[in-house]
């Protein structure tokens, strides 16, 4: 059993709009969780009802790769309002995905 998924949602908090709560790299995989939810291929992954984590995240970057590298923690901005944090810091702070390439196409 093994669930890949390619430009599908890790959501890794519950947020309003859902999208806030995700990151959607290229392509990432998890072990030991089936490909099916429910008869349905997986659209999404949602690490609080799974608790497994990927262990392999990969982003194809575009242009400057600047996206794809973004290290901005969550923080709270003077206005009241949660800044998103970056893309790589999610995967690798709140996600701990162990395997981060980047490519460059």
């Amino acid at each position: 059993m093994r669930a890949t998924g390619q430009d599908s949602g890790i959501y890794w908090r519950k947020t309003d709009p859902p999208e806030r709560g995700a990151e959607a790299p290229d392509w990432f995989y998890v072990p030991n969780v089936p490909p099916l939810l429910d008869g349905e291929i997986r659209r999404s992954y949602l690490l609080w009802r799974e608790y497994m984590v990927p262990i392999i995240a990969i982003e194809l970057a575009s242009g400057d790769g600047s996206e794809e590298r973004d290290n901005t923690p969550r923080s709270r901005l003077p206005e009241g309002i949660t800044q998103k944090p970056g893309k790589f810091w999610v995967y690798e702070q709140i996600i701990r995905i162990p395997l981060l390439p980047h490519l460059h196409n």
